[in-house]
């Protein structure tokens, strides 16, 4: 079920800790229909929540789950739009054309989403997964430019994502994510709690 990965892979999200995060949603056969992005997003829009589907192949779907305001907030900023906009990244007024499916009202938001979702569906052989998606997922910008410029390699600390710069922060971030999860899991799976009622509105 859709509320599974919800619950595992977004709960800091949910909580307002975490800009952004993301799934593979497998399906559980292949006659599952689409995943229902327009309802959860109705849901969610109260909160502030949206899911975007950045790629979707037959028998899975990668899903981006983001609070809009968070997002806008990093990519307002002038440090990050300037990393973005070395990968193609651009912020037009008037972008509502690139519109990936079940993405927010944010045109020049929509815009960034969009090309993320161009560069993830384009690579493969020829084109390496676009890790600028750290920016994306709130990931510290100056960790996401050591990852993609030392390939992964050569970092201090690995947890939600791999720290290159200030760790003491980054480890205090961890143990707030872990244990967001651990509640979260343990209010659902009881039943004394819903996915909306554990979305904290903002």
């Amino acid at each position: 079920m859709l509320e599974d990965y919800l619950i595992e892979c977004c709960s800091p999200t949910l909580a307002s800790l975490k800009a952004g995060s993301l799934f593979n949603y497998i399906y559980a056969n292949e006659k599952e229909p689409s995943v229902p992005l327009d309802t959860w997003n109705d849901r969610f829009a109260a909160a502030g929540l949206q899911l975007c589907l950045l790629r979707k192949t037959d028998h899975s779907a990668l899903i981006y789950v983001y609070r809009i305001s968070h997002l806008r907030a990093l990519l307002e900023d002038p440090e990050i739009r300037a990393f973005l906009q070395s990968y193609g990244y651009v912020f037009p007024e008037g972008a509502g054309a690139l519109t990936p499916a079940g993405c927010g009202d944010d045109k020049w938001l929509q815009a960034c989403l969009a090309h993320l979702s161009s560069r993830i569906r384009g690579c493969g052989a020829d084109m390496a997964f676009p890790h600028e998606i750290g920016v994306f997922l709130g990931y510290p910008l100056y960790d996401v430019k050591c990852f993609i410029r030392d390939h992964g390699r050569n970092y201090k600390r690995i947890g939600t994502w791999k720290v290159y710069g200030d760790e003491k922060s980054a480890v205090q971030t961890f143990d707030r994510f872990s244990k967001c999860r651990d509640v979260y899991t343990r209010l659902w799976r009881s039943g004394r709690r819903s996915i909306l009622q554990l979305t904290v509105a903002g």
